[in-house]
Parts: C-alpha cells; structure tokens; sequence
C-alpha cells in the first residue's frame, strides 16, 4: 500500500471490483517474474518483494505478492512469482477505509499519456523491465553471483535467434511425462531454427577468419623478405603489399555487409511470423467473441420465446 500500510487481500480486491463502473473494465495488472534460481528463497522474496514496492511508488497502487515454488512436476528451476496491482491510485481515507482514485498512469490510453507529456504505454512497460533487471541483477551482485538477466528482447541484444515461448507448470508437466504439447512442438521447432542459425553463422566466420590468417602470414613473409631486397625493389613489393592490403579490408568489409543482409532478412521473417502468429490468435479471439455472442443471442430468443 502506498504509505507503507497494508490490507486484507478480499477487502482490496473486492473494493477494486465496486471502485469501477464498467461491467468489463479491468481491476488489475498482472506481472509474472521468474525468481533468478542463483538465489536463496529468502532473498527471492526480498526481490519480489523490491519490486512491489518500487511499483507502488512509481504509479501509487496497491500490491499483491504471491511467490510461488516450481511445481512437484515441472521445473526445478522456476521460482516465480506472481505481482498484481491495482489499476487505480489507492489510499486511505480519514476513516480507515480503502479509497480508490484516478487510473494510475501506465493504464492511461497514449492519447492520454501524450497530453500529459507521457510516452506510449508499451515504452513504458519497457521502463518497468528494465527497473525489474536492475533489482534482480543488484540482487544477484549481492549475493555474490555472476548471472545476470537482460530485460531486452533477443533483436535489442543483437542475438540472431528468435525467442521461445514461455512454458507453464502444466504444459512442462505433460513434456516431461512425454505427451508432446502445441507449445513443446513450437519450442522444438525454433531452437531447431536457431541451433541451424548458429551453424551457418559460425561456418561462414571460420572460413573468414581462415582467410585472414592466410592473408596475414603472407604479409608477414613479405616483411621478412623486405630486409633481403635492394631498395627499388623494396618499393615495388611494398606497393603489392598494399594492394594486398586494401584487397583484404574490401574482402573484410563485403562479407560483413553480407552477414548484415542475411541478419535483416531473418529479421524480417521471424516478424513475419511474428505477424503472422499474432494474426491467428487475434482471428481466434473474434470467433470465440462471434461464438459467445450467438450463445447469447440464441439465450435471449429463447427467453423471449417463454
């Protein structure tokens, strides 16, 4: 709570419920951290517990922590935990009673945010990545561990993979029980992707850098032959020299344009796919809404029917 006061879980939520009035108007924001496994449970709960707090003054809502150990069936390795907030400022009245105010800024439309001299919602959620890896990494510094969480995505970092999706306890239960699931399939399919990626890449540097090499033991044979040669032609082998040189910077440089390409071009079809995947879920979500809607219009005629 903002002042450093504290409240019952049903009381807060259910006053968040009565605060609005839209039927469908959102109470909470939820965000879930995965709790660095380097860490002790005392100190993953200090963590989370930073966090919360960090949110509650930033935007003045109130929190609601629940961290959570990994699942007797998943991994061993997923402590997270669970943040929910309020999308209204909160605070006590004169009598003790929960009072919920304005929407705290980071649920204002962009419209909104812009005539207040705010950036847009998503750079703002961004922003809270990044306070959430300066916490975990401090955490982690503390603790005298060398891992370190990154907030960006893969394309920021400059890592030419494409992210995986996230697995939940249920789903990791199945794999490991051997039940392939939508989401293990895609997985496998992208690191599949990305370990072929990371092939290419690594080939095409070795054959460069086994071209340098050569070209830079033959400039080295050249210099020790200098001393044996009469000046005149000593000019001459240096100008060949530096012919060979500046052939080699051309060469350097025209494959680095070419694996820049290559980069752009898996760039643009992993946000193809991206679109794409977007595309069906969003698709996916209209029918469902389509579907509801016939229930209920089918309910109504029924009734009206009686």
């Amino acid at each position: 709570m903002p002042g450093g006061g504290t409240a019952d879980r049903s009381e807060l939520w259910n006053g968040a419920e009565a605060s609005e009035k839209r039927k469908d108007a959102r109470t909470g924001r939820e965000w879930v951290l995965a709790l660095p496994n380097e860490l002790t449970s005392e100190q993953r709960a200090d963590l989370a517990d930073s966090f919360a707090r960090a949110l509650v003054e930033r935007y003045g809502v109130a929190v609601d922590v629940a961290v959570h150990l990994p699942g007797n069936e998943g991994d061993e390795r997923n402590h997270h935990a669970h943040i929910m907030t309020t999308t209204r400022k909160v605070e006590r009245d004169a009598e003790g009673k929960l009072s919920f105010g304005d929407k705290s800024t980071i649920e204002l439309s962009d419209k909104k945010r812009t005539s207040m001299g705010l950036g847009k919602g998503a750079d703002e959620v961004t922003e809270v990545r990044h306070l959430w890896a300066g916490l975990a990494n401090a955490a982690l510094e503390r603790a005298g561990q060398e891992a370190r969480i990154d907030h960006r995505t893969n394309e920021a970092q400059g890592l030419d993979r494409v992210p995986e999706r996230h697995m939940g306890a249920n789903v990791v239960a199945l794999e490991r029980k051997g039940h392939e699931t939508p989401t293990g399939n895609h997985n496998r399919r992208i690191r599949a992707e990305n370990a072929q990626r990371a092939e290419v890449i690594d080939f095409a540097l070795a054959k460069l850098e086994q071209a340098v090499k050569a070209m830079r033991d033959g400039f080295e044979k050249v210099a020790q032959a200098f001393d044996r040669l009469t000046p005149p032609a000593q000019q001459k082998a240096e100008k060949t020299a530096s012919k060979w040189a500046a052939f080699t910077k051309g060469l350097k440089a025209g494959a680095a344009k070419d694996a820049e390409a290559e980069r752009k071009r898996l760039a643009e079809e992993r946000q193809r796919a991206e679109a794409a995947e977007r595309e069906r879920a969003e698709q996916k979500a209209r029918d469902a809404k389509a579907y509801q809607e016939m229930l209920q219009a089918r309910a109504e005629r029924r009734g009206r029917g009686r």
